[in-house]
């Protein structure tokens, strides 16, 4: 295996290097990312003492603008010209700037009235989420097609970058409650923290911009690069592309699944377990078994297709999920489901970034039209509005359960209501999404679709 890439060629076998570099980006991503899908719920309702269902109602309207952002950077992508790419560039644009809203959403003033406080919630989360992180995760999603036109590649850059995303998971949850607890446990201590990852984060992206480098813009002459791309063409062409839209709907499940269960995981530990301290065991035993299933989920994709073993990953958590919402406070079981889920959540998530990039090939091979920037800002859109549709159901659903966070002891129908937001909820997703994925017959032709869409992209580049 190769350390650096010396090949401008498109289907080049990439160094480890670069994948690394990549990896690293999403990991920088993660460390806030995190914060706000697993643990901003917790640190409103339980550190600022807030309303869970006016946040959640907050956090939803916040989502419905979210999405727009999201189209519109991925076309704001497809027509970027700039000697770093089209996508790659934006990373280095705005990765300073995500940085301090990260900082901002966890800035709450403590001083001010309640209403002063949920409406500074909704202008940083909106901040954060619907104009930065868009313009950084889009692009970092839409590298992926640009960095390699070679499938296999594809594949393996895509297993790094959900690799990131599970060490800047692991790295928060496995620190953020022994760290904030050590300062105080309070909103200084929580604002110091997340500082802390938002410097980590930046130093990350600039890691991936520098050592990553587009090459498939030999594929941009096809598609019309330097001219005007109507959009309600290009919209038209990839919602007219039944396995996009299956893609789609799979990632979202599934990453709405994942976020569940890690916004619900303090209330889980804190309510049924009893200590929040609880949470990292059960949530690193996933997150660790999810790693190391994930470097060698290839070896399964290779073998059975995305398809097959992702479904295989999916079946797989929403047993665990099945079993352990009968376990009770059991600790154990609750570890050993986790690491379950972790294998499950490997395999699934090897696939994730391979699946959505090639049906924007098979979309490009039957329209003519590549659209990687709008087609994977919906790996983007469905990140996002996973979390936070997550954060809002979690918080309307321990609101009817009527949890109480200053209670020693929680309600039965308190614990019931978790149990639904950390167990049932994410085996249903699951579950639907197999159903999704047993439409999806892309694996078997794409070779073929490969093989002339590389023929069609060298006529046109002679």
């Amino acid at each position: 295996m190769k350390l650096f890439t010396r090949s401008e060629d498109p289907n080049a076998s990439l160094g480890i290097a670069e994948r690394s570099a990549y990896l690293i980006g999403n990991a920088g991503t993660a460390l806030i990312n995190t914060v706000v899908a697993s643990f901003i719920m917790f640190y409103y309702t339980d550190v600022l003492i807030l309303n869970a269902g006016i946040i959640g109602t907050i956090l939803l309207v916040s989502r419905m603008l979210d999405g727009v952002t999201d189209i519109i950077m991925g076309f704001i992508v497809d027509r970027t010209h700039s000697k770093h790419g089209n996508a790659r560039v934006w990373i280095i644009r705005t990765c300073i700037p995500f940085a301090i809203s990260g900082i901002l959403l966890i800035t709450v003033p403590s001083g001010a009235t309640d209403l002063i406080k949920y409406v500074y919630v909704f202008i940083t989360y909106n901040l954060f989420n619907s104009i930065f992180l868009t313009a950084l995760y889009v692009p970092y999603n839409a590298m992926v097609v640009n960095i390699t036109s070679n499938p296999y590649e594809r594949g393996l850059l895509g297993i790094f970058a959900m690799g990131g995303a599970v060490v800047g998971t692991l790295a928060v949850q496995s620190t953020i409650d022994s760290a904030t607890k050590s300062l105080g446990g309070g909103t200084d201590a929580w604002q110091k923290v997340i500082a802390v990852y938002a410097l980590c984060g930046l130093i990350a992206h600039l890691i991936c911009f520098f050592f990553t480098r587009e090459r498939t813009g030999i594929a941009k002459k096809m598609s019309g690069s330097g001219h005007k791309v109507d959009t309600r063409l290009e919209l038209k062409a990839l919602f007219s592309n039944k396995y996009w839209l299956i893609s789609v709907g799979t990632v979202f499940l599934a990453l709405f699944s994942t976020s569940m269960l890690g916004g619900s995981g303090m209330y889980f530990a804190k309510g049924v377990l009893g200590d929040t301290a609880y949470y990292a065991q059960f949530a690193n035993a996933m997150a660790i078994t999810q790693m190391i299933v994930l470097f060698v989920s290839f070896v399964f994709i290779k073998r059975f297709g995305k398809r097959n073993t992702m479904m295989a990953g999916l079946g797989l958590i929403s047993l665990a999920c099945l079993v352990q919402g009968f376990a009770g406070g059991n600790l154990t079981v609750i570890i050993g489901c986790s690491i379950v889920k972790g294998i499950g959540g490997g395999l699934a998530a090897g696939g994730l970034y391979g699946l959505v990039a090639d049906t924007i090939d098979y979309g490009e091979w039957k329209t003519g039209m590549k659209s990687e920037g709008v087609g994977m800002a919906a790996v983007t859109f469905a990140t996002k509005v996973s979390q936070g549709l997550s954060i809002v159901l979690i918080g309307w659903i321990i609101q009817i359960g009527q949890y109480d966070a200053l209670a020693a002891v929680q309600s039965q129908r308190a614990v019931s209501a978790i149990n639904i937001a950390f167990n049932f909820v994410p085996m249903l997703c699951c579950a639907l999404a197999c159903l999704l994925l047993w439409f999806y017959k892309l694996d078997r032709i794409f070779p073929q679709i490969q093989k002339e869409l590389t023929e069609r992209r060298l006529q046109a580049a002679n």
